[in-house]
């Protein structure tokens, strides 16, 4: 089973490059809905069944430009809490150099943030969110799109390919509208 994960595209706080988790809820700038119509189209011949979402704003009209894309009605767009961004807490709108953004994405150092969560508590709800959602009738013999964040696609990736080496956690590069194709293997 294929499975396809999508950031959201480009929003006003991204291009200032300012800390952005589920305490802030832009919707996407000119340039972010540019990027969700290309990501739409690379998407296009991928036989996606099902598009879950994250209910933030930039996630949400993300995955309403592909599902328009893909002649879905934006009314079968699934919500999913569990895909929501990271709450950053205090660290919500804070230039990116006011804080370790290396820490804040290693599994091994699981930095936390004042007043929010820690990159394992995101991967907890997130794997939990993949366990459940894989296994349900929702999905079952549909190639799913997954619409959501930076720090949920980190999660996923670990989800699918297991836990990087110590300091290896921030390779993985997550750009907007970065598409991610992962696979799940299911015995017969």
């Amino acid at each position: 089973m294929k499975i396809y994960a999508l950031r959201h595209g480009q929003t006003d706080l991204n291009a200032s490059k300012r800390i952005q988790g589920c305490g802030y809820d832009p919707p996407l700038n000119a340039v972010g809905r540019r990027q969700a119509k290309s990501a739409a189209r690379l998407l296009e011949s991928k036989g996606i069944g099902v598009i879950c979402s994250s209910p933030l704003k930039r996630a949400r009209e993300t995955a309403e430009i592909v599902a328009k894309r893909l002649k879905f009605d934006k009314t079968q767009i699934i919500k999913c809490e569990r895909l929501r961004e990271r709450d950053f807490g205090d660290y919500e709108g804070l230039p990116f150099e006011a804080v370790d953004l290396s820490a804040l994405r290693r599994y091994t150092d699981n930095a936390a943030t004042p007043g929010g969560e820690t990159i394992r508590d995101v991967a907890a709800r997130v794997w939990s969110f993949l366990d459940e959602a894989l296994n349900s009738d929702n999905l079952k013999g549909k190639t799913p799109l997954f619409v959501a964040h930076a720090h949920i696609l980190r999660a996923m990736d670990w989800y699918f390919n297991g836990l990087p080496e110590p300091g290896g956690e921030t390779a993985f590069v997550v750009d907007n509208c970065a598409v991610f194709e992962f696979a799940r293997f299911s015995p017969e």
